[in-house]
């Protein structure tokens, strides 16, 4: 008589087992918790900082000690924060995975030697720096930049994004390109070369040296004392444009729109280009004339005065 074999039972995993493996896929699965950050090192007095972040916010600090410290937040999903010292260069830069979808904000507050020279650059991150007093160079796509500055160069780049530069009134170069987002600069000195594409520009300078500034699509305004030798250049494609000068006037003019109106507080008044074509335009001489000034633009109005 043949005897019919059960086939063999199969135990199903254990309900711990099973809790377990989910887990542990869970874990696997899930971004790193957000870290605070706390750390410094030894850092020259005089060297040069380089910060980077994706997304957040940096905020920059001089302070006397030669030393930088970076405290914050790293975002949730990050993968590390790398923070270099060598020479002279100080890096620090967020570190994403190569996957770096459904990643959180990182906060960085970084404090460096007051006299650094310092770099800073972001994506969908504001930037704020107050108190250095070396040369910056700041850069953002989709964040705000607020700088203070001392009598080294500052150069900015902005796209989408509003920027303010306060200077401390001594001569320096202040470079400027924005795409969509307005500007201020107050109380600057020496020389400013801007260029803004669909943004408003507002400038106040203790004294203009050379100057070169640009507008495709916004008002540009300007407000300050010519040098005995100033150049001082503004053009605007599609916005108005307003000079106020402050204090004697020294300088040669050449003003022109070609449609628009002009209007000035001193000096004759302007005159038509043509008698069918809107265009008018503006030249002469105040005071001594050893200053150079010529504004133009294309599709607005401009405004000249002594203030």
């Amino acid at each position: 008589m043949t005897r019919m074999l059960r086939p063999a039972f199969v135990r199903a995993p254990s309900a711990v087992a099973a809790l377990a493996y989910a887990a542990a896929a869970f874990a696997a699965a899930s971004p790193a918790v957000a870290a605070s950050i706390d750390q410094r090192s030894a850092a020259d007095p005089a060297g040069r900082i380089e910060v980077a972040n994706t997304a957040g916010s940096v905020t920059v600090t001089g302070w006397p000690r030669n030393e930088v410290e970076v405290t914050g937040e790293l975002g949730e999903g990050s993968e590390r924060l790398e923070f270099t010292t060598q020479g002279k260069l100080t890096r620090i830069r967020v570190v994403l995975p190569k996957r770096s979808y459904g990643v959180d904000e990182t906060r960085l507050v970084v404090k460096v030697p007051s006299g650094s020279g310092l770099s800073v650059n972001t994506i969908s991150a504001d930037i704020a720096v107050e108190g250095v007093r070396g040369g910056q160079r700041l850069q953002s796509v989709s964040g705000n930049v607020r700088t203070a500055t001392a009598a080294q160069d500052v150069e900015i780049k902005s796209v989408s994004g509003d920027v303010e530069v306060t200077g401390s009134g001594a001569r320096s170069l202040v470079t400027l390109t924005t795409v969509s987002g307005d500007a201020t600069l107050a109380n600057v000195a020496g020389e400013v070369n801007a260029n803004t594409v669909s943004g408003n520009l507002a400038i106040t300078m203790t004294d203009v040296a050379r100057s070169r500034v640009r507008s495709t699509s916004g008002d540009l305004g300007l407000r300050g004392r010519l040098a005995a030798d100033a150049r001082l250049d503004l053009e605007s494609i599609s916005g108005d444009i307003r000079l106020d000068i402050a204090g004697p006037v020294g300088a040669e003019f050449e003003v022109s729109t070609f449609n628009g109106d002009i209007r000035n507080c001193f000096g004759p008044k302007p005159v038509r280009t043509d008698e069918y074509a809107p265009g008018s335009e503006l030249r002469f001489q105040e005071g001594s004339g050893s200053a150079q000034v010529r504004i133009k633009t294309l599709n607005g109005d401009i405004s000249v005065c002594n203030k």
